[in-house]
């Protein structure tokens, strides 16, 4: 049953008078209390995506440094001495 209608039914029984104004406000603090500790496992299925998200992206980030690191001294560092003119950096 949702908070609310748990909230409701207690306010009724106060109005109808089977609770008194002290026992409504304990039962309501209890109410309170249980409801903020007993979440299910679907309440933070933003976060549990947005940190998957992250994740990923570190990844992909970690990825393409290392693809780039390959090419750049796999492909185009040995090459820099190939070019005409004697090439490479100057010395």
């Amino acid at each position: 049953m949702a908070l609310t209608d748990e909230l409701l039914k207690l306010q009724q029984l106060r109005d109808a008078g089977t609770l008194s104004d002290a026992e409504f406000a304990q039962a309501k603090v209890k109410l309170l209390a249980d409801t903020s500790n007993s979440r299910s496992p679907g309440d933070d299925l933003i976060g549990q995506a947005a940190n998957r998200w992250v994740t990923f992206q570190i990844v992909m980030a970690i990825l393409g440094l290392v693809v780039a690191a390959i090419i750049f001294f796999g492909f185009f560092l040995p090459h820099v001495n190939s070019f005409p003119g004697g090439g490479g950096f100057p010395r």
